[in-house]
């Protein structure tokens, strides 16, 4: 699969349409509906699909993060958010802090350390 075959795999996703997602890239509508019936290019749309389906740690930090402060997704100019209550943005807020442990109350060092007594005298009990 060639640059090409994947940039129109890219667009026909964003747009869902093939003749946009064909002329957008340089092709035919009749090439890209060809190209939707090759194997390889099912498979390349499948894996990018799948890819989109689960939210990586990253992603969920920074949807948690634009929800505490209140910012819009799309652009972190617009505050259009702003309407999130007031509930919901604490809950954020706890979350990102179970994510950093920032509310642990447990020591960070739990290992033990070994207590060596010198001297030759003995200890009684």
């Amino acid at each position: 699969m060639n640059e090409k075959q994947k940039m129109f795999c890219k667009e026909y996703l964003k747009t869902k349409d093939v003749k946009l997602a064909s002329k957008n890239v340089g092709y035919t509508e009749q090439t890209g509906k060809k190209l939707l019936k090759n194997e390889k290019i099912k498979q390349y749309i499948e894996n990018i699909l799948k890819s989109k389906k689960i939210a990586k740690s990253d992603e969920i930090i920074e949807c948690l993060t634009k929800i505490m402060r209140g910012e819009d997704g799309q652009n972190d100019n617009d505050k259009t958010l702003k309407g999130i209550s007031v509930k919901e943005r604490l809950k954020a807020a706890e979350l990102l802090g179970k994510v950093y442990a920032i509310f642990s109350s447990k020591p960070e060092n739990t290992e033990e350390e070994p207590i060596i007594i010198l001297g030759n005298e003995s200890i009684q009990e």
